[in-house]
């Protein structure tokens, strides 16, 4: 496996010993060069045109031209992806650097969501080259590829399968940096410190803790060796600890952020500019991190100094002002300062509104803005300030209502939502709207989503049940529906059940509160859940009725084997792939899906029929498994032809061997459809001489013995091979 560290995207040319400008100017005269060498001649000129589009889109990026940097990102991979078509096995790996990088290019201009599927084609390419063991296999950039498409699924809102992308990155970093600790721990420790935050996120707080932990013993490691390169890394990952034990309510949180806090004080000494926002952040962190003695005055020196040195950063880091200012505002509410609570609340919205309207669509601040409204409104009803409250709610309604109006509707549902907590005579007011909204709901193309969600839950959630099921039935004029009657517990509980980590958990879940999971509240609970989460709460909604229909065992069983045999399929080696089937002889019973590699069906098979002995020795051992295929071809035998050819492609990397004998299966079977023996001519080069012999004779000796089983077949294959039929 070659662990050569190509092009990532993450490292690309940026001109840093030139002038940004002339970089940037030089790069594009040499597209405008390389477009017409590549007019002139194609095949030459086209890989370089590609390479130097890369370059340009990074430079733009990098200048902050997001819509600039997209158009040549589009091309570079347009270009390679037509390489690579036109040369089978060739730029796949350069492919796999434009993917990724284009998936950045295009979350740049503020479509996460689109970004996924890229930066997930360029794992896959990857991938596919790493275990193939291709020219262009790269583990660094494997890794490299997983971390970044972690971001992308955390930025579109899919967390959770943001996690085992990081985890997988981690993984094949510990590999790498026990052969190349000088390379690869600085990655390793970053690579952790990621992993810290998209487990936060799905409130793993321990596995975050853990992860966090492993980036902070890294990186002090690093610091002690190479204070000048590693110390603000340190700092980060400091910071990022101190965040996940605090949320664990772990008290040792407050003394890593003191730590923090003091190491980039010492940063920010020497240069300002580059590590102020550092500092302020770790302040932050400070902050939120309860005293171990005092109380919530304790909070507010450093709570203060964030906001005020961010204050001088300008407008690029506004958005961390806001945050700054909401935890400022919340420690100056803890010690009993309202007015000044209000004054920093009511800053941080406004901030916080510019930013939303500044971003039209965009989750992260209207997440902010929904905060900053209601951080706000809590602190004014203290006060007794209801009508000023409501006020700030109308006119953040008003603002968005033309210039999103998915912004507004949100917008008033939080209104509604507020006047429920607010004295008489609001709360009719709040119920009565909010009952109208969902009505209206009902009819709306696309069905619920998440503002109806988080109406329902206020309705729920209201004190005064009587009056909003007297409310509902008189606005609408029909019964009161199933989910108003859900109570928080239940919802609680199944979403519990819901985010199981695996499936024996699930299981154990189940066992623990059948009588909940059993029950109708909880299938009101799933279909609340579906809005949200359609595909986790369809799967549960079948499981719970597996369950209930043919019991726990039967239903859970073909789960749990399934997710065996995934992470069988991901084990690091030969040695714990058998580790693991012994651990788990059950799996020796599955029938694995069509897309499992061809070695591992064959270990399935061999194991079942001649031992985990005879099985693995085939994957240790080339001089075992020519014997094999050897008794296959005397025996005529396909299926264990087929098991042979896929442990010469995927564990020995012989794919002249693997294809040849697949196609050799395929013709003892009688199943020659999309037969193309032509597709061995482009390997027959790659492979060794004594190789191609060798498969010569073999098919030139089986097609003696089985003559009238296609033997025009047999005739193809030899051709290819560029052998004598």
């Amino acid at each position: 496996m070659n662990h050569e560290d190509r092009g990532t995207g993450a490292g690309e040319e940026t001109g840093a010993a030139e002038n940004p400008a002339e970089a940037l100017a030089r790069a594009e005269a040499d597209v405008r060069d390389r477009r017409s060498d590549a007019e002139r001649d194609p095949a030459s000129g086209l890989p370089s045109l590609a390479g130097a589009l890369h370059r340009l889109s990074g430079l733009r990026a990098a200048a902050g031209d997001r819509s600039g940097a997209l158009a040549p990102a589009k091309e570079a991979a347009r270009i390679y992806a037509e390489l690579g078509m036109k040369r089978p096995g060739d730029y796949q790996a350069e492919l796999a650097m434009a993917m990724g990088a284009l998936g950045d290019r295009v979350a740049d201009t503020g479509d996460p969501a689109a970004a996924v599927a890229f930066a997930q084609q360029a794992v896959r390419l990857q991938r596919e080259l790493v275990e193939e063991e291709q020219p262009g296999a790269s583990v660094p950039a494997l890794a490299a590829y997983l971390l970044n498409c972690a971001g992308r699924l955390a930025d579109a809102g899919e967390a959770v399968d943001a996690v085992p992308c990081a985890e997988e990155a981690v993984g094949l970093l510990r590999s790498l940096a026990e052969e190349d600790p000088g390379t690869y721990l600085p990655r390793l420790a970053s690579a952790a410190h990621a992993l810290g935050h998209h487990r936060a996120a799905v409130s793993d707080v321990s596995g975050a803790v853990d992860a966090g932990e492993e980036a902070r013993s890294r990186f002090r490691a690093l610091a002690e060796q190479r204070p000048g390169a590693f110390r603000p890394e340190l700092a980060t990952a400091l910071d990022g600890l101190a965040a996940h034990l605090t949320r664990a309510g772990d008290p040792t949180g407050r003394k890593v952020a003191e730590e923090a806090v003091a190491l980039y004080r010492e940063l920010a000494a020497e240069r300002p500019e580059a590590f102020g926002a550092g500092l302020a952040a770790a302040l932050g962190t400070l902050a939120g991190s309860p005293p171990v003695t005092g109380g919530p005055e304790e909070a507010l020196p450093p709570a203060r100094e964030a906001v005020e040195l961010l204050r001088d950063r300008g407008d690029a880091f506004l958005p961390e002002l806001a945050r700054a200012l909401q935890v400022l505002g919340t420690h100056l509410e803890g010690s009993g300062d309202d007015e000044g609570a209000v004054e920093a609340f009511w800053e941080a919205l406004a901030l916080h509104r510019s930013l939303a309207l500044e971003t039209p669509g965009g989750a992260p601040p209207v997440s902010a803005l929904v905060a900053a409204l209601d951080d706000l409104a809590r602190a004014l009803a203290r006060t007794g300030e209801h009508a000023a409250a409501i006020e700030e709610f109308d006119e953040s309604v008003k603002e968005f209502a033309e210039a999103d109006p998915a912004v507004a509707r949100r917008l008033a549902v939080e209104r509604s939502a507020f006047l429920l907590r607010c004295p008489d005579p609001w709360p009719a007011t709040g119920v009565t709207e909010l009952v109208n909204r969902l009505d209206e709901d009902a009819e709306r193309a696309g069905g619920p989503d998440a503002v109806t969600v988080r109406a329902r839950q206020a309705l729920r959630g209201h004190g005064d049940a009587a009056a909003v099921r007297t409310a509902w039935e008189e606005e609408t004029f029909t019964p009161v529906p199933d989910w108003l009657a859900l109570s928080r517990e239940t919802l609680d509980l199944v979403s519990a059940w819901m985010f199981a980590p695996d499936w024996p958990r699930s299981r154990d879940f189940w066992s623990q509160n059948a009588e909940v999971l059993g029950g109708e509240g909880a299938a009101v609970a799933l279909e609340e859940l579906a809005v949200l989460h359609p595909r986790g709460a369809r799967r549960h909604a079948l499981l719970r009725e597996a369950v209930l229909a043919h019991g726990v065992t039967a239903a859970y069983d073909p789960l749990i084997l399934q997710e065996q045999l995934a992470q069988w399929l991901e084990c690091a080696d030969w040695k714990e792939s058998r580790a693991y089937l012994e651990e788990h002889p059950r799996l020796l019973t599955v029938q694995p899906p069509g897309d499992t590699p061809l070695a591992h069906v064959a270990m399935l098979d061999i194991g079942r029929a001649e031992g985990l002995d005879a099985a693995y020795r085939l994957v240790e051992d080339r001089e075992a498994l020519q014997a094999y295929v050897d008794r296959a071809l005397e025996a005529g035998d396909g299926v264990a032809l087929m098991h042979g050819g896929g442990i010469e492609g995927q564990v020995f990397g012989d794919r002249l061997s693997s294809l040849t004998h697949a196609q050799v299966a395929l013709v003892l079977a009688g199943a020659t459809d999309g037969f193309e023996p032509d597709d061995l001519a482009a390997l027959r080069h790659k492979a060794p001489e004594e190789t191609r012999a060798r498969l010569v004779r073999e098919t030139v000796a089986l097609s003696v013995r089985l003559p009238d089983q296609r033997g025009e077949m047999w005739s193809r294959i030899v051709q290819a091979l560029g052998g004598e039929a």
